[in-house]
């Protein structure tokens, strides 16, 4: 990426700044920056603890979404670590191991009262910030299994720092219980859409006509956001940032009836209507409004609806 400065209506190229070929001269660095602003760099997630140890890996940042009410991971990288993904799934797998440890830790160091089933570790993230990935790394963009984002920073002149989404291993998992060993054991698989839709997951099986109407919502959502990108869960399926992986909304479903939920849990953030109706419940779509889909006209109303909360995160 160049970066470049207006100046007197010319451009001028800001330079990269290096030590010893690096962007950040120690991991540390970059950790120390990403701690203290994390918030500003990522909607909505709040920083716990540095340096935590559990099971013997030293974790550099624990955080807590509080809108998708999900544990975070992220990992500092200033050189190009080929272990990068087995190290991902080795936090991936002490998270749904150990997650009382964790919501314990969430309530004593931010004084909450949050228990194992509040949690959707469906929405777990390993986040990596690197200077440099591989592009055997990049690949793995495409692997649908672990719920891993990939970022690349780099430093410029005059304090320019950025940072990049290059890659993300689609969030989609299955967890089940090993009964002859007595271990957890989560396998790396995705939910599939048509499984869903066939009540696959313990959810009930949708009519003909729900299902058209579901499939016309998620292309017309589609049509009209390119950044977003859809990603089918067991509970319900959600769009996503391709820049951040912000939620923006999701979708739930009975026999008859589709559920949209936004993803905004901002107060007064819609008019007062009868579309989308304000609820004191946070749902899937970790936000406190929702509307009923019936029908296409229901289907066009959305889009206005689901603008503002795009906007607001990912134009803001």
């Amino acid at each position: 990426m160049k970066i470049y400065q207006l100046k007197s209506k010319n451009l001028y190229e800001l330079k990269e700044m290096k030590t010893d070929g690096k962007y950040f001269q120690l991991e540390k660095h970059i950790q120390e920056l990403i701690d203290k602003n994390i918030n500003k760099i990522f909607n909505d997630l709040e920083f716990i603890k540095s340096e935590h140890v559990i099971d013997d890996l030293r974790i550099d940042t624990v955080a807590f979404d509080n809108e998708r009410q999900s544990f975070v991971i992220i990992e500092y990288k200033n050189k190009q670590d080929e272990s990068l993904i087995e190290q991902g799934i080795s936090y991936y797998q002490v998270l749904q191991d150990k997650k009382s440890d964790f919501v314990l830790l969430y309530n004593k160091l931010k004084n909450k009262k949050f228990d194992v089933q509040d949690i959707k570790w469906d929405e777990t993230r390993i986040i990596f910030i690197s200077t440099k990935f591989s592009k055997y790394q990049r690949k793995a963009s495409a692997f649908q299994g672990l719920p891993i984002e990939l970022y690349e920073i780099k430093r410029f002149e005059q304090n320019i720092i950025t940072l990049d989404r290059v890659g993300s291993i689609k969030p989609e998992h299955v967890s089940r219980k090993n009964n002859a060993q007595k271990t957890s054991s989560h396998v790396l698989t995705e939910y599939l859409e048509d499984d869903y839709l066939n009540g696959k997951y313990g959810n009930a099986t949708l009519s003909d006509k729900s299902k058209i109407i579901w499939r016309d919502l998620k292309n017309k959502i589609l049509d009209n956001f390119e950044n977003l990108e859809f990603k089918q869960k067991k509970k319900y399926a959600g769009f996503y940032s391709t820049s951040d992986n912000s939620l923006i909304c999701t979708m739930t479903s009975t026999k008859d009836t589709l559920t949209l939920d936004y993803s905004t849990t901002k107060t007064n953030f819609f008019t007062k209507n009868d579309f989308a109706k304000y609820t004191l419940k946070g749902h899937y779509g970790a936000g406190h409004y929702r509307s009923k889909i019936h029908n296409h006209d229901d289907i066009d109303n959305s889009i206005q609806y689901i603008k503002k909360v795009y906007d607001d995160k990912i134009q803001h």
